[in-house]
Order: structure tokens, then C-alpha cells, then sequence
């Protein structure tokens, strides 16, 4: 199969028998898998393989601009029970497994000029993974994007652990007794209020109950996120706590880990968080929050304004 790079409108083409393809169960063993792929334009094209799984979901994203149109989703929709097609992300959600050779082939186009122009991938589904998320880069990265890279990964990585330093420390003290050795439950016992709904939510939703407690100068935030049905997985990140003074004035934010026992929201699911922070030793009577939940990227999440402890 050719994967040229003219201008003819690029399908996306059903490989499949007669013979119905058997939905089968998923294996208790399978692997969920996350990888990138980088695309180069003088190499000769070929096809990229898809490992996907009955009722797994599959998110591929691409670094540049896709043509949604160039996705044919009536030719899917026998596999698929969710097809989400979007200007840089597919999303996918398996009906039924598809033995080699009786998968499609699916070929994507990019919007605009350039080469590679296209990306074709033969699905199938294997016994030991899936593809819960691949990431498609159109241009390999220089050498200079890759070290900018990793310093940002690196000074983020740096916040992270300072605060999973302290938080080491308090569970090695687990517990109530912990709690009171440690100082975060004091003796004038905890404060428990709820808030509103978040002020803002991007590309994100937090549920209620939003409980907010506080001990003395501990505070702790506990609320359930909700990734929609066709968004990309939800990678979390950090909360950033920007406290504010009456007068208007902004004191230096601080960001915290955020607390999941799930490594990432995958499509259509939800998660309980809690987020600890303290108020700024001197802070000036009054200092409310801005208090901020946040993805890998620091773009998708939910903020909540005027936090009063």
C-alpha cells in the first residue's frame, strides 16, 4: 500500500474479510502502553502498527494539524464504539479485537504543505499490551528543543520532589497520631467548610462535594475529577497555590503534588484528589487563595478564586 505525498485526498480504508471478527475478552495480563513516535521525511514511507483492545481506549495526538475530514469514521464505526476525530488527537475506543490481518488501515492526513504529509497505521490486537496513548511528532526535534525539554522536565521535576519530600516525611507518621506528632492536627481540631463549584474548568471537571478542611496552618482540599468521554487522557500534574492579600497584592505561588491513586484519567473516567498547602508563614490577615489543579502541560484543569481558609 502506497503512502505517497500527493495531493489526493487520503481514506481511511477497512482491511477486513467477510467474516465477522470476534469480540473476545480482554486479558487480565495486558499491558497499557504510552510511546511516541517521530516522523521523518526522508525516510520511505510505511505503515505504523496500532495495538488496540476491545473496550480499551486509545488516544493518539499529533504535534501538528491533522485533517479531521481525512478520517472516513462510517468505515470505523464496525470496530469502534467512540470515534473521536479532532484537529491534532483521535480517540478511540475498541467494540471488538481484531485479529492480524483483519484490522483496518487507517491514514491521516496533516493540514497544510509539508512532508511528511501523511501517517498510516495497520490496527491489530496482541495478548500482552495495548495502546492506551501515542504520540505522533511530525518533525523529529532538534537537539536545542530536546535539552530545553528536559530542563523544563527537569525544573519541574525539582518543585515535584520538594514537595514529595515533605509528604515522605508525613507518611512515614501515617495516621491520626501522625497527624497530631506532626503538627497538622492541632489541638483546635479541624475546620471542615465546603466550596463552590470551581471558578473555571479547562478541558476538565471537578464534582462535589468540594470539602475544604483546615488545622491550623494545614489546609486540605478533597474533590473528584471527571475527564469527558473525548478528551485525551488527563496526566496529573501539580496544584499551584497563589495566595493574595486584601490590598490586592500577590505572594509568591507554590505548587504542591496532587494526591490520585490512579497514574492518569483515561477517557470517560473519574478520580478522587486531595490537594495539602499551608498558609505563608506572615501572610497578612484576610489572604485568600487562588488554587489550581493541573495536568502534565499546565494547561488542562480546574481553578477555584477567592479560597478563604
Amino acid at each position: 500500500m502506497s503512502l505517497s505525498s500527493s495531493v489526493i485526498p487520503v481514506v481511511l480504508v477497512a482491511l477486513v474479510g467477510s467474516a465477522a471478527v470476534a469480540q473476545s475478552g480482554t486479558p487480565a495480563g495486558r499491558e497499557r502502553k504510552a510511546r511516541q513516535l517521530t516522523l521523518h521525511a526522508e525516510e520511505p514511507p510505511a505503515l505504523h502498527p496500532l495495538h488496540i483492545a476491545a473496550r480499551e481506549v486509545t488516544t493518539v495526538t499529533f504535534d501538528a494539524p491533522i485533517a479531521p475530514d481525512s478520517v472516513d469514521r462510517a468505515a470505523l464505526a464496525p470496530f469502534f464504539s467512540r470515534v473521536g476525530v479532532y484537529a491534532d488527537a483521535l480517540v478511540l475506543k475498541a467494540a471488538v479485537d481484531l485479529p492480524e490481518g483483519r484490522g483496518p488501515v487507517i491514514t491521516v492526513r496533516f493540514a497544510g504543505e509539508g512532508a511528511p504529509s501523511q501517517v498510516g497505521f495497520v490496527l491489530t490486537t496482541v495478548d500482552a499490551e495495548v495502546d492506551s496513548q501515542v504520540e505522533v511528532f511530525r518533525h523529529g526535534r532538534t537537539a536545542q528543543e530536546l535539552g530545553k525539554e528536559l530542563a523544563d522536565l527537569r525544573a519541574r521535576c525539582a518543585v515535584t520532589e520538594a514537595g514529595f519530600a515533605t509528604l515522605r516525611a508525613q507518611c512515614a507518621l501515617s495516621g491520626l497520631g501522625g497527624a497530631v506528632l506532626t503538627g497538622a492536627v492541632t489541638s483546635d481540631g479541624v475546620a471542615v467548610k465546603h466550596l463552590a463549584r470551581p471558578t473555571a474548568s479547562l478541558g476538565l471537571r471537578a464534582e462535589g462535594p468540594h470539602v475544604l478542611y483546615r488545622s491550623g496552618d494545614t489546609l486540605a482540599l478533597a474533590t473528584t475529577l471527571i475527564n469527558s468521554d473525548d478528551a485525551r487522557p488527563w496526566v496529573p500534574g501539580v496544584a499551584r497555590v497563589t495566595p493574595r492579600t486584601l490590598d490586592g497584592g500577590v505572594l509568591p505561588a507554590r505548587e504542591h503534588p496532587l494526591l490520585l491513586r490512579e497514574r492518569q484519567l483515561q477517557p470517560g473516567t473519574r478520580a478522587p484528589v486531595v490537594v495539602e498547602w499551608y498558609v505563608p508563614p506572615g501572610a497578612p490577615p484576610g489572604t485568600h487563595f487562588t488554587l489550581e489543579l493541573l495536568d502534565a502541560t499546565g494547561e488542562r484543569g480546574v481553578r477555584w478564586e477567592q479560597v478563604t481558609p
